[in-house]
């Protein structure tokens, strides 16, 4: 990788670490602290917007672990979840970019969303809560992933106009 990519990517990954770190501290204070909108995923998303799929790969993987390092849960399930689930995602929102007709970016983004959200329910189901009954939350992670999917399309689509040159140097 050339030094100004180099430099690109740490950029992304030290603003989608910020953003999973604020997200996290807000959102832990909520009743149902495992709900997040995922915004830090708006970083991961351009990437895969862009067909930079091993980039995604890096960004997603980094911000879990400052994440998990700056809010004390690095060696909690919440780190492996969070990998877990955003590896998944960033392998289905690849597949997704990938397949013909192709879908559109919100597509993407809500493929992403509740794949994540699944993933994790899996994950927790097998390393954590060791009970079928966990999975009375699939229709509410779905219908989560649903709105946190359109919500970061549109941040996405909304920065794209906004910032210019929002492109990744080659």
């Amino acid at each position: 990788m050339k030094p100004k990519y180099l430099t690109f990517l740490a950029f992304l990954t030290a603003t989608a670490s910020v953003i999973y770190i604020v997200e996290s501290l807000i959102f832990r204070m909520l009743p149902l602290p495992f709900l997040r909108l995922g915004l830090s995923n708006i970083v991961v998303l351009y990437l895969i917007w862009q067909r930079k799929i091993f980039s995604a790969i890096i960004v997603n993987l980094a911000k879990s672990i400052v994440g998990g390092i700056a809010t004390f849960t690095l060696l909690s399930p919440t780190v492996i979840l969070s990998v877990g689930g955003g590896f998944i995602a960033v392998l289905i929102m690849s597949i997704g970019l990938l397949m013909r007709p192709r879908f559109s970016l919100t597509g993407i983004s809500i493929l992403g969303a509740i794949s994540h959200n699944l993933t994790q329910l899996v994950l927790a189901r097998y390393l954590i809560i060791t009970n079928d009954s966990l999975f009375v939350l699939t229709p509410i992670l779905i219908l989560f992933g649903l709105i946190s999917g359109i919500i970061t399309a549109y941040i996405c689509y909304y920065l794209e106009d906004k910032i210019p040159g929002m492109k990744a140097p080659k």
